[in-house]
């Protein structure tokens, strides 16, 4: 196997200041076609998700390398003007929903999108991650080496910078491979409703999470609301630091440390001496900040027995499927004879996951609620209209109506 080791085309300086940038743009509006496009980030490395390299490529304007950073002026970048320089062409991104939130900061938002890694999966693709489809679609190999690397770094280096322009150096043919296979098979439209509903989902303005801090690993050990308090409170006091120092906080701290740490708390709110005995606490980096641990217990101690946290958040959303012999009989029973059938169907449509033909939140939705089940029921609930064409006809004929 040979690999591919250089873009196509020699590599440009990255665009860090104002006039590189118009250069950008004027190339970049002379062009035609679609516009590949891919970012890199520094995931595991800081705490801001944030885009730390833009990678962008048009038939005609060849590739450009753009630090975002560069660009911040005391907050996020504006380069907006990558999108009008482009005007109404569609974006071409694998997993865009990796990127287009980091984009969307940055006020890149393209007016639509082709999703190479989603047009993979509508077409039942054995491996959809790009060096997978590259390799089978185009014969193109190439290293996997930094996509784990701290992006955030500078300068970069020049094998990073090599590697970051092969991401969309192959991205625009592999793109219109999937898409004749699409049109092939009669799914264009199924792809066309999966990008628009990709691009709105998460281009818009992210929801604060409840009790993010419920997402602690292993969190459902804990069984008291004193154990469940002591949790919340290492766990805010750790990601305000991790915030502040943009850092993982899983640097800060390890959630196996907050969570032995919170399980000492079952009859009382554990001591400096007993937090110490905790090795995430007693060696750095944890150490590092004991006086903040400390007091994040002196908090919970100071809480009366009312202020802790439940051990279960209320939801008044639809409960798993496998609670609902328990709470909804009937509805148990609708699932029981749909979900075999959704299988089934996704085994027929050449191998497609299931979630992709049937949307969980909107089949799970519908059916908990009622056994007929409408075309309505399922778009109220975020599936798409080529799901809701094969859904109804399928739950109806599952549940013999």
């Amino acid at each position: 196997m040979t690999y591919i080791e250089s873009p196509r085309e020699p590599l440009r300086p990255v665009v860090e200041d104002p006039s590189a940038l118009e250069s950008c743009l004027e190339a970049l509006a002379s062009a035609t076609g679609p516009v590949a496009f891919d970012t890199e980030r520094a995931h595991g490395h800081r705490y801001w998700p944030k885009a730390y390299l833009l990678q962008i490529r048009r038939e005609g304007a060849g590739t450009w390398l753009v630090d975002p950073v560069a660009f911040e002026r005391g907050g996020p970048a504006d380069l907006s003007s990558l999108v009008t320089a482009c005007g109404d062409a569609p974006w071409i991104i694998h997993a865009a929903s990796q990127d287009l939130p980091c984009m969307r900061e940055i006020g890149v938002v393209p007016p639509s999108i082709i999703d190479t890694e989603l047009a993979a999966r509508l077409l039942g693709k054995p491996g959809a991650s790009l060096g997978a489809l590259l390799a089978a679609e185009l014969g193109v190999h190439l290293r996997k080496a930094h996509s784990a690397d701290n992006w955030s770094k500078r300068p970069l280096p020049p094998s990073w910078l090599t590697y970051a322009a092969l991401d969309v150096d192959y991205l625009l043919e592999l793109a219109e491979r999937l898409q004749d296979e699409l049109q092939e098979v009669g799914r264009s439209e199924w792809a066309d409703q999966e990008f628009a509903d990709t691009l709105a989902r998460h281009t818009a303005p992210p929801q604060p999470r409840v009790d993010p801090w419920r997402r602690l690993s292993g969190i459902t050990t804990l069984r008291t609301p004193r154990q469940y308090a002591v949790a919340r409170a290492l766990w805010t006091a750790r990601d305000a630091i991790a915030q502040r120092r943009d850092r993982p906080p899983g640097w800060i701290l390890p959630d196996a440390a907050i969570l032995e740490a919170a399980g000492l708390a079952r009859d009382s709110v554990p001591t400096k001496s007993e937090l110490l005995r905790i090795k995430g606490f007693a060696a750095p980096p944890g150490s590092r900040n004991l006086s903040t641990w400390l007091a994040a217990l002196d908090e919970v101690r100071a809480l009366p027995a009312s202020g802790y946290p439940p051990p279960r958040l209320r939801s008044d959303g639809v409960p798993h499927p496998r609670t609902w012999d328990r709470v909804n009989p009937e509805a148990a029973e609708r699932w029981a004879k749909v979900r075999p059938a959704i299988d089934e169907l996704a085994c027929d449509l050449g191998g497609l996951q299931p979630s992709l033909v049937a949307p969980p939140v909107a089949v799970q939705g519908s059916l908990f609620a009622s056994a007929d089940v409408t075309h309505e029921d399922l778009l109220a609930l975020g599936a798409r209209p080529w799901q809701a064409d094969f859904l109804v006809p399928l739950i109806r004929e599952a549940l013999g109506r």
